[in-house]
């Protein structure tokens, strides 16, 4: 198990899919630089769920600015079954930026099914972001379209967060997993990308450095974590899912125990490239949408009939009456 690799004063978070090591948050943990405002933000984020409370507006927006990607990931899925490829224009996203404002939204994270970076005007969406006003800022990337000029674009711009996907610590590892660039060409970009943020004299963003746990990798993990501790803020190492959200095989139901009202049902929503809205990150195929912002406002369809009768069906343990819930294995204690 992942959790026996490290010191456990550095594992700081686990769940049964998931394991966060602290690296250089060891020393100087990023998160505290976000304020008391954050700390009530992820107050919120546990107690919404747990105390069944509806709040004015998510606490969270995952934005999707496109859901291409320059890479062929063996364990992705991407293209999703029929999914039509597109990215999201800036009219569209200053629309969900009102409501942004008017609502204090605390964070959002601008990707879904795609690789930021191939948005041509990411650093654009960043900025306005901050502008409008959200606490954290954040975005996935596989950091291999990244170059100096974008790397101090985006830390200019006020990003607060990257999570890099990177599943090897050795060129044969890597490069049999991260299909359409290679090891030696997408690490010293990563590295580059912390270095450059240190030269300017930032702490943010916080650098998470991440592995999705396989059998083709599992065996690098401690070389992993002794290879990103004293460079990344945080490691992570997330169990495989398949595109239904279920474990590996080596996992079972009967292992991860009792199943429980899924807690993003009460702490965010997703907004696609081209409008459609998801109750959840989990919904990759679209088999639940919940609305449309050219429809309706995303307080509204926070707010639906729709999604609260997901609510409820969760709450009466009544998880399968949803087609996108139906073998999903996030909710498991």
């Amino acid at each position: 198990m992942i959790d026996k690799l490290v010191n456990k004063a550095r594992l700081v978070k686990v769940t049964p899919d998931y394991f966060e090591i602290l690296g250089t948050d060891m020393e100087e943990d990023a998160n505290q630089l976000f304020g008391e405002a954050f700390a009530a933000y992820r107050e919120a984020w546990v107690k919404n769920p747990k105390e069944n409370i509806v709040s004015d507006f998510p606490l969270h927006l995952d934005v999707e600015v496109t859901n291409t990607c320059n890479l062929r990931c063996t364990m992705c899925q991407i293209p999703f079954g029929k999914m039509k490829p597109g990215s999201m224009d800036i009219e569209l996203y200053k629309k969900i930026l009102d409501e942004i404002k008017r609502n204090s939204l605390p964070s959002i994270k601008f990707n879904f099914r795609g690789e930021p970076l191939m948005h041509s005007r990411i650093v654009e969406f960043v900025r306005l972001a901050k502008e409008a006003g959200v606490l954290e800022v954040q975005f996935n990337s596989n950091g291999a379209l990244l170059n100096d000029d974008l790397s101090k674009a985006l830390i200019d711009a006020g990003l607060d967060r990257i999570k890099f996907s990177i599943d090897g610590v050795t060129p044969e590892v890597y490069n049999s997993i991260r299909k359409g660039t290679t090891y030696d060409k997408t690490i010293p970009r990563v590295l580059r990308f912390i270095e450059i943020r240190n030269a300017l004299g930032k702490k943010l963003p916080s650098v998470q450095v991440q592995m999705v746990y396989m059998e083709s990798n599992h065996n690098e993990a401690q070389k992993y974590i002794e290879f990103w501790q004293a460079k990344a803020n945080r490691i992570g190492f997330s169990r495989y899912r398949s595109s239904q959200n279920r474990l590996g095989e080596k996992e079972s139901v009967q292992k991860l125990g009792k199943r429980f009202p899924c807690h993003q049902l009460w702490q965010r929503m997703v907004v696609l490239w081209d409008g459609t809205v998801l109750m959840c990150c989990g919904d990759h195929h679209m088999q639940c949408p919940i609305g449309d912002i050219h429809e309706s406002s995303l307080a509204d369809i926070w707010h639906s009939k729709k999604l609260n009768n997901i609510r409820r069906l969760h709450l009466e343990h009544k998880f399968d009456d949803v087609p996108a819930c139906v073998g999903c294995e996030v909710n498991y204690l």
